[in-house]
């Protein structure tokens, strides 16, 4: 810019050579009609350039009065720059703490201009309809609506470093309280985590439910989840060293939802005390990048202190053929008596490649006995998914992320749509007739649900209206082998055409 201004001087000079030879001066008019004068403005004036001793030489003289007005105009326009900058700071601030203030999508989100305290409400809806058709067996399934979560709660942050969240359920007429915890988060990568939460396990488990693909998780997910580990009132740790590694640790008691032995029968010596154990996680993504991400993971608890209802060093596993509406157990293990403790070990795997996932888990619980047979189970699930509409699942922190649909229903398009597929199957067929707490003599095998097995076919589609809003449809094809489901026979089978509306905020 200088150079060209020195330049354009130059060709003046030259081609006023009257001007150059009668000795005029360039001077700065105290009140110049020059338009770069007028742009300037009066600050200018306070900015005048220094004085240059005229050297007699008319044409050198030009050019000095020139460069110091080039400089005058130079400092000028830095000083402009500032101010522009400041103003487009200050703007953005204003923009930013009006943003904080208040922002809504379902919900509000409230913050003072700190950013150090927010608040914001948070809930679940789910309404489901299922309709059954029997196909073996002599079973009466319920046909018609529930609601399978219907939460209300609040989060935010407070004092920069700490995160907070309560949240209660008041799905099926009943009152649980499903979070309630602290958070500290001040140390580098790591996120202490006090209350009741939910205690590390598996991916279905640990990821929102929020964000399932089916309407229920797999089998063994939920009957050796609710044996030890779901939400406890706990403290754990996670760590995460970089965003493809993370760990979690916790030691937990019971969920706040437990009874607290308040049936024990008048003549019972003492009431069981409280469980507790030890949960882990750790996961990998060895490929993370947008729409191609491989995740692997393992995790396992450890658990003592047993009780089924008010039986002390007991266990019982149910679980129902995915889905709640009918609250008929497809599969039960009848109480097992004399469980000193529980070990559980599983492995996770998920790939998503474009518009397409895959993910399954497995896992093996053991019930140790020291005065009987040890007993052990397993179970498994495995499903593929596919958008039709090119979206992709996201991954972060170890766990599945929201859908966000390309366009919107209502607003640029139809949503996104997704189809799926999942094999599911739970097997506690090594309790034979062992499980029951009445001596092996007297064993009554026909009613002990022995041998037990449940799988399930689950066939899905998904329309995202959009990332906090869907529509599931799952047509579930289960049976069971010697399930309490059917006291006659020793199978049971049949179909669930079920439907779910999802709302959270």
């Amino acid at each position: 810019m200088r150079i060209l201004l020195l330049a354009g001087a130059s060709l003046l000079v030259l081609s006023t050579p009257a001007l150059a030879q009668d000795g005029e001066q360039l001077t700065t008019p105290t009140n110049s009609d020059s338009p770069i004068d007028s742009l300037v403005g009066d600050e200018a004036e306070t900015t005048a350039p220094a004085v240059v001793a005229p050297t007699g030489d008319p044409v050198l003289d030009r050019f000095n009065a020139l460069e110091a007005r080039i400089k005058q105009l130079e400092g000028r326009n830095s000083q402009l720059e500032q101010q522009a900058e400041l103003n487009e700071e200050r703007i953005q601030s204003v923009e930013t703490r009006s943003a904080k203030a208040a922002q809504f999508t379902w919900g509000p989100t409230i913050s003072e201009p700190t950013g150090q305290f927010t608040f914001k409400p948070r809930g679940v809806i789910e309404a489901d309809v299922v309709l059954f058709n029997e196909r073996k067996g002599d079973y009466d399934y319920n046909n018609g609506t529930g609601m399978r979560r219907a939460r209300i709660g609040l989060e935010g942050t407070a004092f920069k470093w700490f995160n907070y969240r309560i949240e209660a359920d008041f799905a099926g007429n009943v009152v649980n309280l499903t979070d309630a915890y602290l958070q500290y988060t001040k140390i580098p990568k790591t996120v202490l985590t006090l209350g009741q939460h939910k205690a590390p396990f598996g991916l279905e488990s640990n990821n929102s439910d929020n964000y399932n693909t089916f309407l229920e998780r797999g089998m063994f997910t939920n009957a050796f989840g609710t044996a030890g580990a779901e939400r406890r009132i706990g403290i754990s740790a996670a760590y995460a060293p970089k965003e493809t590694l993370n760990f979690a640790i916790g030691l937990f008691g019971d969920s706040e939802s437990i009874g607290r032995s308040s049936n024990a029968p008048a003549t019972a010596t003492r009431t069981p005390d409280e469980s507790w154990g030890v949960n882990g996680r750790a996961t990998w993504e060895p490929v993370f990048d947008v729409g191609k991400i491989v995740h692997l993971g393992a995790s396992g608890y450890y658990r003592t202190a047993l009780k089924s209802g008010d039986t002390e060093d007991a266990l019982r596993l149910t679980e129902r053929p995915n889905i709640r509406v009918d609250n008929g157990n497809i599969i039960d293990s009848g109480i097992i008596g004399g469980v000193d403790s529980l070990r559980y070990a599983g492995v996770e795997a998920a790939a998503v490649f474009g518009p397409f996932t895959m993910a399954g888990e497995a896992g093996r619980l053991w019930a140790s006995r020291p005065d009987a047979s040890d007993e052990h189970f397993s179970g498994f699930y495995g499903y593929a998914s596919y958008f039709l509409t090119g979206e992709t699942r996201p991954f972060k922190g170890g766990n599945f992320d929201r859908v966000r649909p390309f366009k919107e229903l209502g607003k640029d398009g139809l949503g996104a749509f997704e189809v799926a597929l999942r094999y599911d199957k739970l097997d506690l067929s090594n309790q034979l007739c062992r499980v029951v707490v009445a001596p092996l003599a007297t064993c009554p095998t026909a009613s002990a649900f022995a041998g037990s097995k449940a799988q399930s076919v689950t066939l899905g589609l998904n329309w995202y209206f959009n990332p906090f809003a869907k529509l599931m449809f799952n047509w579930v094809r289960f049976s069971g082998d010697n399930t309490p489901l059917d006291p006659i026979g020793t199978k049971t089978a049949g179909d669930a055409f079920a439907t779910r509306l999802h709302l959270d905020f």
